[in-house]
């Protein structure tokens, strides 16, 4: 009986935030007459009708029974947006969904993303239960929720995913893994990074370049021509985004304003500078090899949680150096998050040091900070957007490319959580 008491605790932060959402939600709807007006009491920049990024796929369905191309027209969307995804989403018309289904699919994919979170988050000392309560109610995530986004179920499924395959046999894991990684491109392009995770596994090289191979083939059977089309009907702006672009528009603004329109006619030169930022910083925590361990935990390769963790990191790397995104995708570093809670976790409850005592706190708490990333460009902010992009990147670098000696993916016991 304790023993499920115990698990119920360290879930208390989630469920304290998601609590408190609601909470402010209802006397945000009971004073202001709706749940628009009181997503926007929260300074979350809602819509109406709810759930717009839902309603990209289920008014697109709509459209499409009328017969009409949602790729070209923007009479499909009630904000005049083009249609943006996959064409496998809209083969949710066959399942009966609609535009009248957007409610109920929009309320379902937080709920998704609630038992993401109770899945990943542990808390066992008080450090850790602040911030994982922080990053439950911060503004990317409720900008996640009121939109409505597909990212919510792509969270969801990566963690679902990997707890499952963590606890099958040794053997069908590859596959499994892979298979997991050809879905989810297939569903949103950029989780086909998630494939670096093999680099670490004998014969690496090759299986991340055949699982990479089968998602893009994957992808093009399912997605052919329209691939041009989803990302020329991507935007690119800097407000409310994370990224590349906004992160230099902002720096040459405050160093170089001469530079700034040229990065605004020419967004490809942000991403060329990404490139080489995160590379070299790649190589740097690559040359460090096991020293690096003295300021952030090795990646356990072999469990769901490690998995996770690489996979968001290359997605987030991906996301960053593709331009810009809205600050709802900021969510996937909540995968990384739980991995650097556990490394606190273990640090405060042991209370002695191998040489670094919570190490994983001041990287923990930038993250944070990036979670409540303000909608509009402040200068400060896309420091710490760049910051982080760094750190992920020499992370992944280390954990992927440096020679350390223990080459098999096995982490210490210390960093493995007594919880699912």
């Amino acid at each position: 009986m304790m023993k499920y008491v115990w698990r119920l605790r360290a879930k208390l932060p989630v469920l304290a935030g998601v609590v408190l959402v609601l909470a402010a939600l209802f006397v945000g709807v009971h004073r202001y007459g709706g749940v628009y007006a009181a997503w926007l009491m929260l300074q979350i920049p809602s819509t109406t009708p709810l759930f717009a990024d839902t309603r990209t796929v289920t008014d697109s369905i709509d459209c499409l029974a009328k017969g009409q191309d949602p790729y070209v027209l923007r009479t499909c969307d009630p904000w005049h947006r083009l249609y943006n995804y996959p064409p496998v989403w809209l083969d949710a018309r066959y399942l009966g969904v609609s535009s009248r289904s957007s409610n109920f699919i929009g309320t379902a994919m937080a709920i998704l993303l609630v038992c993401a979170l109770l899945l990943l988050f542990n808390a066992r000392s008080w450090i850790s239960a602040v911030i994982i309560f922080l990053a439950v109610v911060s503004p990317s995530l409720l900008f996640a929720v009121d939109r409505g986004n597909t990212d919510q179920l792509i969270f969801f499924l990566l963690t679902i995913g990997f707890f499952w395959i963590e606890h099958q046999r040794a053997v069908a894991k590859v596959y499994l893994s892979g298979l997991l990684i050809v879905l989810l491109t297939v569903l949103k392009v950029y989780p086909i990074v998630a494939a670096i995770l093999f680099l670490r596994y004998r014969n690496g090289v090759m299986k991340a370049l055949l699982v990479a191979m089968f998602a893009i083939t994957a992808l093009f059977l399912t997605s052919g021509h329209h691939l041009h089309t989803i990302f020329e009907n991507t935007p690119q702006r800097a407000e409310a985004t994370f990224g590349s672009y906004p992160f230099f528009l902002t720096i040459f603004q405050h160093t170089v304003p001469s530079w700034r329109p040229i990065i605004e006619a020419r967004p490809i030169i942000a991403k060329i500078g990404a490139i080489l930022l995160g590379s070299l910083a790649a190589v740097a925590g690559a040359i460090y090899g096991e020293r690096f361990e003295r300021f952030l935990p090795g990646i356990d390769f072999e469990r769901a949680r490690g998995c996770i963790t690489v996979s968001c990191l290359g997605i987030f790397c991906f996301v960053f150096s593709a331009g810009a995104n809205f600050n709802y995708r900021l969510i996937f570093l909540l995968g990384v998050l739980a991995y650097l809670v556990d490394d606190i976790n273990e640090g405060v409850s042991e209370n002695v040091s191998k040489g670094v005592p919570l190490r994983s706190l001041p990287v923990a708490i930038l993250i944070l900070l990036l979670l409540w990333k303000p909608f509009h460009l402040f200068f400060p902010h896309e420091l710490l957007d760049g910051a982080v992009f760094v750190i992920a990147s020499a992370w992944l670098g280390n954990s992927l490319l440096s020679r350390k000696s223990n080459v098999s993916t096995t982490l210490t016991p210390s960093l493995v959580s007594r919880y699912p």
